[in-house]
């Protein structure tokens, strides 16, 4: 057992994968900047989020904490899902410069599909229903038994991530951020959609994951240590939505008063002959 606290991933697909996206960044803030964007400067800051993401995304795929979610604690696979959604897609979505982004998402043959999937309510479906998906016990038990299928389900949960954030965090006006209230619409609704799903592993009373249930026992048996992944869902659930509903509340309160005191000075001022 003490072994398994010790034990980091290599795995060429996993490294490689980040490597390439690490080297592919550089690239376009480096030597080809000056053909993207001629006139910006290197965007260190933004460099910085986005190498930061690329590690999380490692601790999260690459550390023991990987073998403790493959093998042993359906909580701990829980907990990196919970990663790449609040920390590493928030952390790419802050690393891009707009002139990465505009040739990536806006060229003719992408751009319809960019305006349709980044609507706040296709955001919204999409994200849950394909989290949602992947927790389905004979998706959820085959993406664990195969190594590739396994790297994919963990893509498509980055990308569905990031696809989430973007109405809240969108860098791009082409793309544009929903406006306030829709934004707290979207991130009161998100959790509500996914109380079926933690219903059904919190209070399922028996293990619903093959491998789990197989798997040797370490600290908690099968049925409880799903139903700690189910709390830990709904608990970080509250921080991951809930901070950024009150910085988005009270960021809406503010323009809406300043908006409404505008208003109410111009409607009061004389009228002039």
């Amino acid at each position: 057992m003490p072994d398994l606290f010790l034990t980091w991933q290599l795995d060429p697909v996993l490294l490689g994968g980040l490597l390439t996206l690490a080297f592919s960044y550089t690239l376009l803030i480096g030597p080809l900047r000056s053909r993207l964007a001629p006139a910006a400067p290197v965007p260190w800051r933004k460099a910085l989020f986005f190498y930061a993401g690329i590690g999380v995304m490692y601790l999260a795929e690459g550390s023991p904490l990987h073998d403790l979610a493959e093998r042993y604690l359906f909580s701990a696979h829980m907990l990196q899902h919970l990663i790449v959604n609040y920390c590493v897609a928030s952390l790419i979505i802050w690393g891009l410069p707009t002139w990465i982004l505009r040739p990536m998402l806006l060229n003719s043959a992408i751009a319809p599909i960019s305006r349709f999937i980044t609507k706040p309510l296709v955001a919204l479906i999409l994200f849950n229903l394909l989290f949602s998906v992947w927790h389905i016990p004979v998706i959820y038990d085959s993406a664990l038994q195969n190594t590739n299928l396994h790297h994919v389900e963990h893509l498509i949960f980055l990308g569905i991530s990031v696809l989430f954030w973007w109405p809240l965090m969108s860098p791009l006006p082409e793309l544009p951020r929903a406006s306030g209230l829709v934004q707290l619409l979207y991130l009161f609704a998100t959790p509500l959609l996914q109380l079926p799903l933690f219903g059904m592993v919190t209070f399922a009373g028996q293990s619903l994951y093959e491998t789990y249930s197989a798997a040797p026992q370490i600290w908690l048996s099968a049925v409880n240590d799903q139903a700690v992944g189910g709390a830990l869902m709904k608990v970080l659930s509250l921080f991951g939505y809930g901070i950024p509903f009150i910085i988005i509340f009270f960021r809406w309160y503010r323009q809406e008063r300043h908006s409404g005191r505008r208003s109410s000075w111009f409607s009061q001022r004389p009228k002039t002959s």
